[in-house]
């Protein structure tokens, strides 16, 4: 990861866990998309089938007008974004997965109407909680070619916000846990954190990239983290990883 990014990711997570409130974190969340060239974003909780959305929004940096309409119309039931997500739990530009000619009715008729409120492309990022898939992250604005190390540097940021807020919420998305961990462990998550490739944690350490991989993996089991992007933010949270 270069040098703008990194402190750019280090100064978000050290400024998410002094946060007290979700307006803090939506500042905080705000400054980091809008450096990398998005608009407006949204991050919420996926309701049960039954749960209409009043209360799944965490953080809303979306249009007003079109805010307004998605909770009247409980459009994330019907939404294809929401649902691609959910159904490959990975994340996905709109315009690259989803099939126009594939979607119902109501979902057509919602993309286009998110793009009349000028949300005509974006990016939606899943979120894990302990339980497993528990929320999406979106992002909307012109600039939708990001790098490998912004997409990462999203994940981290997303992830991050998510757990701090379920914190506000009261609820505990790990139980915080005395974890041991070795001094290799501690090794690759640094650079790791730094934004480096297993090849690249190896050359630098000395170690062979399956060995590095494993140390990575371990780690992810030891922090109960679905991906690279959980575990760092979940190591910072820790204070694993400063």
């Amino acid at each position: 990861m270069n040098r703008i990014l990194a402190n750019l990711m280090f100064d978000f997570l050290k400024a998410c866990d002094a946060a007290q409130a979700c307006n803090e974190l939506t500042d905080l969340v705000g400054k980091v998309v809008t450096q990398l060239g998005f608009e407006c974003f949204v991050m919420a909780a996926l309701p049960l089938r039954h749960e209409r959305l009043e209360g799944c929004f965490l953080l809303n940096g979306w249009p007003e007008a079109w805010f307004e309409k998605y909770i009247r119309k409980n459009f994330i039931h019907r939404d294809p974004v929401v649902d691609l997500v959910k159904r490959n739990d990975k994340p996905i530009i709109w315009s690259k997965a989803i099939d126009d000619q594939g979607l119902t009715p109501k979902a057509r008729q919602i993309m286009k109407e998110a793009a009349r409120f000028g949300l005509a492309d974006g990016l939606t990022i899943p979120l894990h909680s302990n339980v497993g898939l528990d929320g999406v992250f979106s992002l909307v604005g012109p600039r939708l070619d990001i790098s490998a190390e912004e997409n990462n540097l999203l994940q981290i940021v997303a992830s991050s916000a998510y757990a701090r807020l379920l914190e506000f919420k009261g609820i505990k998305n790990r139980v915080r846990k005395s974890v041991s961990v070795t001094r290799s462990e501690s090794e690759c998550l640094a650079w790791c954190a730094a934004g480096k490739t297993d090849l690249e944690i190896g050359w630098i350490t000395g170690r062979s990239q399956r060995t590095v991989q494993k140390h990575l993996r371990n780690l992810q089991l030891k922090l109960q983290a679905k991906n690279r992007a959980q575990l760092i933010a979940e190591a910072f949270r820790q204070g694993l990883q400063r």
